[in-house]
C-alpha cells in the first residue's frame, strides 16, 4: 500500500510541476536557398548560449517543419544541419512567448556540391517517416507520358481494369499534389490526364487520420494517399498541355491540361475524350468522357485554407467475355459451370466536394468538408450458361438478360473542431457528421433456365422496381491530458446514428400485358436503425524525440432493430443489443533519419449483420437461395502489422520491409448446399474459428558498383498465405492458400540512353483438406526489356518487349504471348512545345486476358474478349508561361513568389 501511495505522490508532484513551470516552444520551417524546396530530415538542436550544453533536439517534418517544445525562458543556439548544406547558427532569446522562426534557408556546401555533381545519379526510391518517396528521374519517361504510365513503371505499384491504384497489395485512397487535395474523389481525373514530366517525386504516405493530426494521439488509422511534388518550375504562371489523336480501329483521344498557380492559389481545369482505355487494358470496348476542375487557394493572412472540386464523368463500357468456373463439391465430386456474357453500362456522374481548414489562431483549428454526388446509370446484361458434371453430362442450362435504369445520390458533410491549450498538447476535440443518401431503378429479369435431369424448364418474364434510403450521423468528443513531456492519456466518446429503408418489388405480367402483379416470392423489403455508443481510453507514451508507444481499449455498446418483409409480410423483426471490444496497441520507433520501425495491433469484435440472422428463405435466382442464421455470435480478430524502413540517400540504398497477420474467431462463414441433379445453390451461414493469413514482403534500391555508377537495381518480393476454413457443399474444409512472388529490374542511365531489363514469377497454390482433387497451383512470368532514346535535336524513340507466361490454368484459357509496344515522337516549334507521336500497341497482335481466382470452394478462370491492337498518331502541345503574375488585379494580395512556391 505504502508503495502505491508513493506511485501516486509521485505522479501528484510531477503533474503539479508540470503545471507551474511555465514553458514555451520554438518553431520553423527549413527550405534550401537555391531552390525553395523544404528539406526533410534536417538536424534541429538547441544549445544553451553560456555552455553549449544540449537542451532540445528534433528534426524537420514532411514540410520542412520543426517545433521544439517545453523550452524554458532563456537564451539559446539554435544548431541546423543537413548533409550537403552548411550548417545553420541562430542566436534565440525566449522571453514571455514562444518563438516563431519563420523561414530558415540553408545553402548548399561547395564541396559537398562537387561531389554530388560527380554522382549525378538519381535515387530511385527513398524513404522518409511514414513516406516511400520515388524520384521520377530514375524512371525516363517518353515525351508526353501521362502520370498513369508512369506509375506502371513503379516497382510494387498496380493499376487493375478499373484504374484502381494499389501499392504493394494496398489501395491508394486519394491523390494530393504537394499535400494538398488534387481530384480525392477521383484519382482517374488526375492519374490519366497529368503529364509525368511536370512531376519531381511520387510519394505513397501512409497519412493519418484528420483526428490523428488534430489531436496529436495516434488512432492506428492510416490511409495511403499518393502525393504528386511537382517541380519548381511547373509551379509557377501558366501551364497547359493539349493533346489529340487518331489511329487504327476507330480509336481516338483528346485531353486537355490548363494549370495556374498563382502566390498561393492554384487553379487546374482537366478534360478528357477518348475510346483506348479498355483496348489498353485488355477489357473491352470503352468511352471516357471527362471534364473537372480543382481550386486551392490561402485566405486572411494564410490562416484559412480553402480546396475545391467539381466534376463530371460519362463512360460507355461494354464487354465480351466467358467464364469457367470449377464448383467444388467435396471428394472428387464437381461441377462445371461456362458462362458466356455480353455487358454494357453507361454512367454519368456529377461530383462536389470541398474543405475549408481554418486556423485562427495557433490553438485552435476549424476543418469542414462538404461533398456532393449525383449519378445515372443504364444497365444491359445478357448471358448464356451452362452446368455439367465432372462426366460432361448437362445438369442446367439457359439464357438471362437483365437491364436497369437507376440514379443515386449522396450528400454529407464532416465538421473538426480543436483548441490546444498549453504547450504540452492539452486539446479538446470534437467531430460532427451528416450523410444522406439514396438510390432508384427500374429494369427487366429475363431468364430461361432448364434443368435436364428433371426436363423442367423455368421462365421468368418480371420487371423490378428498387428504392433505398438511408441517413447516418454522428458526434465524436475527445479530451488529451498530457501528464508529463513522456506521458499522456486521451479520453473519448462517440455516438453514432442511422437508418435505412429498402425495397425491391419485382411484377409478373397481368392481363393487359403491363407488369403490375406483385411477385410474392421475388418481392422483398427492409427497415433498419441502429444507435452506437463508443467509449475510449489512449495512453501514449514518448520514448525517445520521434519515437512513441499507444495502447488503447475501446467498449462499443449498440443497439439496432431490423425488419424484413417478403411480399409484404413481415418475415423477421429483431432488436439487438450487442457490445464490441477494440483493443489496439502501436509502436513508433525512429532512432534515427535512416531507420524506422512502425508496428500496430487491433482487435475487433464484429456482429453478423441481420441479412445473416434473418431465417427467412430469400430467392435470388431460379439457382440461388439464401437462408440466415439466427443463432450466430459475434467474431473476434487479431491484426498485426509492422514495417522496418532503412533509407541510406547519399548511398543511393533503400530497403522497406513490411509484415503482417490477421486471425479471426468465430468467423461468419456461408454454408453452401449444391444439389448435383439441378445446380441449385441454397445459402445459410455458421461461426467457424482459425481463420488467419499472414503475409511479408520487401523492396530493395540500391545502385550495381557504387553510388556513383550508372546501373541500378530494384527487386521487389512478397508472399502471402491463408489458411481459410468454410464448408464445401456442407463439408467442412481447410484451405491452405500460397501466394508468392518475386520482381526484379536492372537499369542503366546514361545522357540519352535508358535501358531497362527485368520481370517477375507468381505462383498461387492451394490445397485442401477433404480433397486432393480440388488442389490447384498456377505459375505467371513476366520478362521484358525497355530502352528509351532521347536525342538532342527533339526525337526520342520508346520500346518495349514483353513475353508472357502462364501454366496450370485450363488448356483453352491458357496463353503465352509477346508484347511489343513502340513509339517514336519528335518534338518541334518553338522551345519545343509541339510534339508529334506515332506509336503502335501489341505490334505483334497477341495480347490477351486471363486471369484465375481461387476461393475455398471453387476455381474461377475468365477471359474477355475484344481489340488490343492499334496504332495512333497524336500531336500535343504545351505552353508554359512560368514565372509569370496572372492574377487579376482585384485578387492582388499584394504578395509575390519570390524565388519559388511554397508548400503548405
Amino acid at each position: 500500500m505504502r508503495k502505491w501511495l508513493w506511485i501516486v505522490g509521485a505522479l501528484l508532484v510531477s503533474v503539479l510541476a508540470s503545471a507551474q513551470s511555465k514553458t514555451y516552444s520554438i518553431k520553423g520551417v527549413v527550405y534550401e536557398e537555391a531552390t525553395e524546396e523544404t528539406i526533410v530530415g534536417a538536424g534541429v538542436r538547441l544549445l544553451h548560449q553560456a555552455d553549449s550544453l544540449y537542451v532540445a533536439g528534433s528534426s524537420t517534418g514532411t514540410k520542412g517543419q520543426f517545433s521544439l517544445a517545453n523550452i524554458a525562458p532563456g537564451k539559446y543556439l539554435l544548431h541546423i544541419s543537413f548533409l550537403g548544406m552548411e550548417p545553420y547558427y541562430k542566436e534565440v532569446e525566449v522571453v514571455n512567448k514562444s518563438v516563431n522562426l519563420g523561414k530558415i534557408h540553408l545553402s548548399e556546401s561547395v564541396t559537398r556540391l562537387g561531389v554530388l555533381e560527380v554522382r549525378g545519379q538519381a535515387t530511385p526510391m527513398t524513404v522518409k517517416q511514414d513516406t516511400i518517396q520515388f524520384n521520377t528521374a530514375a524512371f525516363k519517361m517518353r515525351q508526353g507520358a501521362s502520370l498513369e504510365e508512369l506509375l506502371r513503371r513503379i516497382p510494387g505499384m498496380e493499376i487493375d481494369e478499373d484504374g484502381k491504384i494499389t501499392y504493394n497489395g494496398e489501395a491508394i485512397e486519394r491523390i494530393e499534389m504537394d499535400g494538398r487535395s488534387f481530384f480525392g474523389n477521383d484519382p482517374q481525373m488526375a492519374t490519366r490526364n497529368l503529364p509525368s514530366d511536370m512531376i519531381k517525386n511520387l510519394q505513397v504516405v501512409d497519412k493519418k487520420s484528420d483526428e490523428a493530426k488534430l489531436t496529436g494521439m495516434s488512432d492506428g488509422e492510416k490511409v495511403k494517399v499518393l502525393n504528386l511534388e511537382i517541380k519548381e518550375d511547373k509551379k509557377r504562371g501558366l501551364l497547359s498541355n493539349l493533346s489529340a489523336g487518331y489511329g487504327t480501329q476507330q480509336r481516338y483521344t483528346a485531353n486537355a491540361l490548363v494549370n495556374l498557380f498563382n502566390h498561393d492559389a492554384r487553379y487546374t481545369i482537366i478534360g478528357e475524350l477518348n475510346n483506348i482505355d479498355g483496348v489498353r487494358r485488355g477489357r473491352g470496348e470503352e468511352t471516357t468522357r471527362r471534364i473537372g476542375g480543382n481550386y486551392d487557394d490561402l485566405f486572411l493572412n494564410k490562416t484559412l485554407k480553402v480546396n475545391a472540386e467539381a466534376f463530371y464523368n460519362s463512360r460507355d463500357f461494354s464487354v465480351d467475355g466467358k467464364t469457367m468456373t470449377t464448383q467444388l463439391l467435396g471428394g472428387e465430386k464437381a461441377n462445371n459451370e461456362a458462362e458466356q456474357y455480353h455487358n454494357f453500362r453507361r454512367d454519368e456522374e456529377v461530383n462536389l466536394n470541398g474543405r475549408l481548414e481554418w486556423n485562427p489562431q495557433e490553438s485552435t483549428m476549424l476543418v469542414f468538408e462538404p461533398y456532393f454526388r449525383y449519378n445515372w446509370n443504364k444497365t444491359d446484361n445478357s448471358s448464356q450458361f451452362q452446368t455439367t458434371n465432372r462426366q460432361g453430362i448437362a445438369i442446367n442450362d439457359g439464357q438471362s438478360l437483365r437491364t436497369n435504369d437507376g440514379t443515386s445520390y449522396e450528400v454529407n458533410g464532416d465538421l473538426h473542431f480543436r483548441h490546444t491549450f498549453n504547450e504540452l498538447g492539452r486539446n479538446v476535440y470534437a467531430r460532427l457528421s451528416y450523410r444522406f443518401n439514396g438510390s432508384d431503378g427500374e429494369g427487366l429479369q429475363l431468364s430461361e433456365t432448364n434443368f435436364r435431369r428433371s426436363q423442367e424448364k423455368k421462365l421468368r418474364d418480371q420487371q423490378q422496381r428498387s428504392y433505398d434510403r438511408g441517413e447516418s450521423g454522428r458526434f465524436r468528443v475527445a479530451y488529451l491530458e498530457p501528464f508529463s513531456k513522456e506521458w499522456a492519456l486521451q479520453l473519448m466518446y462517440d455516438a453514432n446514428f442511422g437508418r435505412r429503408k429498402s425495397d425491391q418489388s419485382t411484377f409478373n405480367k397481368g392481363a393487359t400485358g403491363e407488369y403490375t402483379e406483385l411477385d410474392p416470392i421475388y418481392s422483398r423489403g427492409s427497415e433498419n436503425s441502429y444507435f452506437t455508443h463508443r467509449i475510449l481510453a489512449r495512453l501514449r507514451y514518448k520514448l525517445a524525440p520521434r519515437s512513441y508507444l499507444y495502447a488503447g481499449m475501446g467498449v462499443n455498446p449498440s443497439t439496432s432493430h431490423t425488419i424484413s418483409t417478403q411480399g409484404g409480410e413481415v418475415t423477421f423483426d429483431k432488436q439487438r443489443t450487442v457490445w464490441n471490444y477494440a483493443p489496439t496497441a502501436i509502436l513508433e520507433y525512429r532512432p534515427s533519419d535512416s531507420l524506422q520501425i512502425n508496428i500496430r495491433y487491433n482487435g475487433r469484435t464484429s456482429q453478423p449483420s441481420m441479412s445473416q440472422l434473418n431465417p427467412a428463405t430469400i430467392v435470388l435466382s431460379p439457382l440461388a437461395q439464401v437462408q440466415g442464421n439466427p443463432d450466430l455470435l459475434p467474431s473476434f480478430s487479431h491484426s498485426v502489422w509492422g514495417s522496418i524502413n532503412f533509407n541510406r540517400p547519399m548511398a543511393r540504398q533503400s530497403l522497406n520491409m513490411m509484415w503482417g497477420w490477421n486471425l479471426t474467431n468465430n468467423a461468419v462463414a456461408p454454408i453452401q448446399k449444391i444439389d448435383a441433379t439441378t445446380g441449385v445453390r441454397q445459402t445459410s451461414y455458421q461461426n467457424i474459428s482459425g481463420n488467419q493469413s499472414l503475409f511479408g514482403g520487401f523492396m530493395m534500391s540500391l545502385p550495381m558498383g557504387g553510388a556513383s555508377s550508372k546501373w541500378s537495381s530494384f527487386t521487389f518480393g512478397r508472399v502471402r498465405y491463408s489458411r481459410d476454413k468454410g464448408f464445401v457443399n456442407e463439408a467442412l474444409n481447410r484451405a491452405d492458400v500460397w501466394r508468392p512472388m518475386l520482381s526484379q529490374r536492372v537499369t542503366w542511365s546514361g545522357p540519352w540512353l535508358q535501358a531497362t531489363v527485368g520481370g517477375f514469377a507468381m505462383m498461387q497454390q492451394a490445397k485442401n483438406s477433404i480433397s486432393k482433387e480440388m488442389d490447384s497451383r498456377t505459375w505467371d512470368f513476366n520478362a521484358f526489356g525497355e530502352a528509351i532514346v532521347t536525342l538532342p535535336f527533339g526525337l526520342s524513340l520508346t520500346s518495349k518487349l514483353t513475353y508472357q507466361d502462364a501454366s496450370g490454368y485450363q488448356d483453352q484459357l491458357k496463353r503465352n504471348f509477346w508484347l511489343l509496344d513502340a513509339s517514336v515522337s519528335y518534338s518541334f516549334l518553338k522551345e519545343k512545345r509541339g510534339t508529334l507521336q506515332l506509336s503502335g500497341y501489341d505490334l505483334l497482335q497477341q495480347r490477351t486476358t486471363f486471369m484465375r481466382q481461387i476461393s475455398l470452394d471453387r476455381i474461377t478462370d475468365s477471359e474477355v474478349n475484344g481489340i488490343t491492337s492499334y496504332v495512333m498518331l497524336t500531336f500535343s502541345y504545351r505552353f508554359n508561361n512560368m514565372g509569370a503574375d496572372v492574377r487579376p488585379s482585384g485578387m492582388n494580395r499584394g504578395q509575390h513568389y519570390g524565388r519559388g512556391y511554397r508548400r503548405h
